[in-house]
């Protein structure tokens, strides 16, 4: 991610949904525009081999769902790293000849346009709600609600929706509906372009 000029920050995130979609290399979100709990505004930053893999929510009804993706994806990524936890921001080990490094997972909230003083509401309460050692790689997207609604294929704003994006930022594959090892398999399997 980059922090306005800042410079680059890692960052996680929890959301998801059901059916899949291969190769979609057209669409991006690399350059969509996000803010961050603190209320900088960032930019994602995918991992330059890897990629990086978004859980993303469209309504207060996906909360369930997305929430349900963070902790299968924290569970996924426990199991496979010996028992050892996984040092926030969450990441995923995924094999790659080119890098020891895990790919990323970043947690967006999409809630469109909004006042400024709704926006610092929005933001103070994710942030009570949020576990500290997650908070700063959780975003709010509040502009551009129709194009992420574009790159995730929004159906049902009720379903979470995960997107596995390759490094330049363009969608490999996308999941709607609850989590489960067969979709987060099929989202890591995904052929990316990077």
């Amino acid at each position: 991610m980059q922090r306005g000029k800042r410079g680059a920050v890692a960052c996680a995130l929890a959301f998801a949904c059901g059916a899949l979609a291969w190769g979609e290399g057209a669409a991006t979100v690399a350059a969509l525009p996000l803010t961050a709990l603190d209320g900088d505004e960032v930019t994602i930053e995918p991992h330059s081999v890897l990629g990086a893999l978004l859980i993303v929510g469209f309504s207060q009804e996906s909360g369930d769902q997305t929430r349900a993706w963070g902790h299968h994806v924290a569970e996924w990524a426990d199991e496979r790293s010996g028992g050892g936890t996984p040092t926030p921001p969450m990441h995923l080990p995924v094999e790659s000849s080119a890098t020891e490094d895990h790919m990323p997972v970043f947690s967006i909230v999409v809630i469109g346009e909004a006042s400024r003083f709704m926006r610092g509401m929005f933001r103070r309460m994710m942030k009570g709600v949020m576990p500290a050692e997650v908070e700063g790689s959780f975003f709010l997207a509040y502009e551009d609600a129709d194009a992420w609604r574009e790159v995730a294929g929004v159906d049902d704003e009720a379903a979470a929706y995960v997107l596995r994006i390759d490094a330049t930022g363009g969608i490999c594959s996308r999941h709607a509906g609850p989590p489960s090892d067969e979709a987060l398999a099929g989202l890591l399997d995904a052929p990316c372009s990077s």
